[in-house]
C-alpha cells in the first residue's frame, strides 16, 4: 500500500489545511523513510517509483509555497532515497531474472534457448534511461557498488550543504572513495537524438522501445510519447504492441472522460513551482554536457505549453 502520509503531503489541499504546513510535510517525509525501507525489503518497486513521484511533487510544492528549507530538504531526501530504492530493486530483480538485464531485450531470447524476455518488465518501466544512467550522476550511480553505509554518509554530507541534488549526492560518494566519475552502463545509453525538420528530436529506432516503455511508465499517452520522440502516435502504439508495452494513460483516457479543469489547474500549479525552482539554479554549476539534451527537451515542452496558453485565452474571447 502506498505511503499514505506522503500521498497526503502531495495533496496541496491537505497541506494547506494543516496548522503548520512545513511541519506536516516534514512529519510525512520522516514516516516515508521507514516505509521505503520496508517496501524495498518486500521488492515493491512499483510503489517505490510511485513514492518517488509523490515526493518530487511535494518538493516542488514546498518551494512554490515557501514552506521552509527544512521541508524542501526533507522532500528532496525522500526523492533520493526512493531513487536508490528503485536502483537497488532493479538490480535485485535482474539477478532474480524478474527484470530484464543489460542484454535482455524483448523478443531476442538468449541464444541457448532461454525463454524470451519480452514478458518481463525492464528498468525503463520504473525510471527513464536518462534518469537511470544520467551523465555520470544517474540513479545507478547511487546504487551500483555503493553500500548502504556509503549512501547514508553521502546523503548526510550533501544535506549538510543544503544541496540534496542527485549530482551532489553522487559527488559525495565519489569524494568519499576518491574515484573519478563512473561510466557504468555508458555503452547501453541511447545515442543523442538528432533534430528533425519539424524541430523535434528523432530517436534512433533501436532506442525507441526502452524510451516508450519508460515514458509510458511515467503516465504519458501515446500522443505525448510520439511528440517527445518525433514519430507518429500510431507508430508508438505499434511498437508498444510489438513489445508488450502497456500505455496505461491511453487505457485510462479511453475508459473515462478526463477532468480538463483539474489537468489545467495542476499544470499551472506545477509550472509555478518549476518557474520558481529554476531561478535558484546556479548556471555556473551546470554540466555543459547535459545542456543540449535539456535545451531540446525544454524547447519541445515550451512549444506545447505555449500552444495550450493560446488555447486557454481563446476560451474567454
Amino acid at each position: 500500500m502506498m505511503a499514505t502520509e506522503l500521498a497526503l503531503a502531495a495533496d496541496p489541499a491537505m497541506v494547506e489545511r494543516a496548522a503548520d504546513p512545513g511541519e506536516f510535510v516534514m512529519a510525512a517525509c520522516e514516516r516515508a523513510k521507514a516505509w521505503l525501507q520496508e517496501a524495498l525489503e518486500h521488492g515493491q518497486i512499483g510503489q517505490i517509483a510511485e513514492a518517488r513521484s509523490q515526493a518530487e511533487a511535494v518538493r516542488v510544492y514546498t518551494m512554490q509555497k515557501r514552506l521552509g528549507r527544512d521541508a524542501q530538504l526533507a522532500a528532496a531526501e525522500i526523492v533520493r532515497r526512493a531513487e536508490r530504492g528503485i536502483g537497488v530493486a532493479i538490480r535485485r530483480g535482474q539477478e532474480a531474472g524478474e527484470i530484464r538485464g543489460r542484454g535482455g531485450h524483448g523478443g531476442r531470447g538468449a541464444g541457448n534457448g532461454a525463454v524470451s524476455t519480452i514478458s518481463r518488465p525492464g528498468p525503463a518501466d520504473y525510471a527513464s534511461i536518462t534518469e537511470l544512467r544520467g551523465n555520470g550522476a544517474g540513479i545507478y550511480h547511487l546504487t551500483d557498488g555503493v553500500s548502504a553505509e556509503e549512501f547514508e554518509a553521502a546523503l548526510a554530507a550533501a544535506k549538510a550543504e543544503d544541496n540534496l541534488s542527485r549530482a551532489n549526492v553522487v559527488r559525495k560518494i565519489r569524494d568519499h572513495r576518491g574515484t573519478a566519475p563512473s561510466r557504468a552502463g555508458a555503452r547501453d545509453a541511447p545515442a543523442p537524438a538528432a533534430p528533425c525538420d519539424n524541430g523535434r528530436a528523432e530517436v534512433p529506432p533501436g532506442d525507441r522501445r526502452e524510451l516508450i516503455a519508460g515514458l509510458a511508465g511515467h503516465g504519458m499517452t501515446s500522443r505525448q510519447i510520439a511528440d517527445r520522440l518525433g514519430i507518429k502516435d500510431a507508430k508508438v502504439r505499434a511498437i508498444a504492441r510489438q513489445h508488450g508495452i502497456t500505455i496505461r494513460a491511453d487505457a485510462v483516457a479511453g475508459r473515462r472522460r478526463l477532468d480538463s479543469t483539474r489537468i489545467a489547474r495542476e499544470a499551472v500549479h506545477a509550472l509555478e513551482g518549476l518557474a520558481m525552482s529554476v531561478q535558484l539554479a546556479d548556471l555556473a554549476e551546470i554540466d555543459p554536457a547535459r545542456v543540449p539534451e535539456w535545451a531540446e527537451s525544454l524547447a519541445a515542452s515550451l512549444r506545447v505549453l505555449s500552444r495550450f496558453a493560446r488555447q486557454l485565452k481563446e476560451v474567454t474571447t
